[in-house]
């Protein structure tokens, strides 16, 4: 076997068999790695995007997602969780941007972006607490759009555990205009082991 090293990319690849460290294989099955969970690229308009029958199988989701409109748009990109079909409410909400910080509570949505207005949008968030019931409900990430104020956001929102509770659906949704054809949102999720 032998070994490949790109210098400029930092990627080690084999040419033939299997690579291990230490007697472990490299990329295999272990914990802390992401799997695909769900992936979609809209083929029309949308006015959301739903991801549901989620579980606890994962300790942690990972969404990623990246749209482009023809021109200008008030999108509103944002998220909103539930159980089953019941809309959950009570979000803490935090935005931090090159100029400003907001914090809210009492929410039913949680806001992607602090300038509502692009051409693009690109956001990658984690979310905790999918699937488990009486837990809180814990969600982190940056996006980043085209406007020329408050391009990079970074965004945390929570929600409090409630008893009989179990979050296992969210909807991406786009409140002023609409979530563009061809837009990519992949979900990723991460087991402990």
């Amino acid at each position: 076997m032998a070994l490949t090293i790109n210098h400029q990319t930092n990627d080690i690849s084999a040419t033939s068999g299997s690579m291990t460290i230490d007697g472990s294989a490299v990329g295999g099955g272990g914990g802390g790695h992401y799997s695909l969970v769900s992936h979609t690229t809209t083929s029309s308009t949308a006015s959301s995007v739903i991801f549901d029958n989620l579980n606890d199988d994962y300790i942690t989701y990972q969404l990623v997602m990246n749209w482009v409109h023809a021109s200008q748009v008030s999108t509103g990109p944002n998220i909103r969780f539930y159980d089953g079909s019941t809309l959950l409410n009570g979000y803490g909400l935090h935005t931090n941007d090159t100029s400003n910080q907001t914090s809210s509570t009492g929410q039913t949505s949680a806001f992607l972006v602090r300038e509502l207005s692009g051409i693009y949008f690109h956001a990658v968030m984690e979310i905790w607490g999918i699937g488990l019931t009486n837990k809180a409900l814990q969600w982190t990430g940056t996006s980043f759009t085209s406007t020329t104020a408050n391009q990079t956001v970074r965004f945390a929102g929570w929600r409090a555990g409630t008893s009989s509770v179990t979050p296992d659906k969210f909807e991406i949704r786009a409140n002023w205009s609409s979530i563009p054809a061809g837009a990519n949102l992949t979900l990723y999720g991460r087991k402990s082991s």
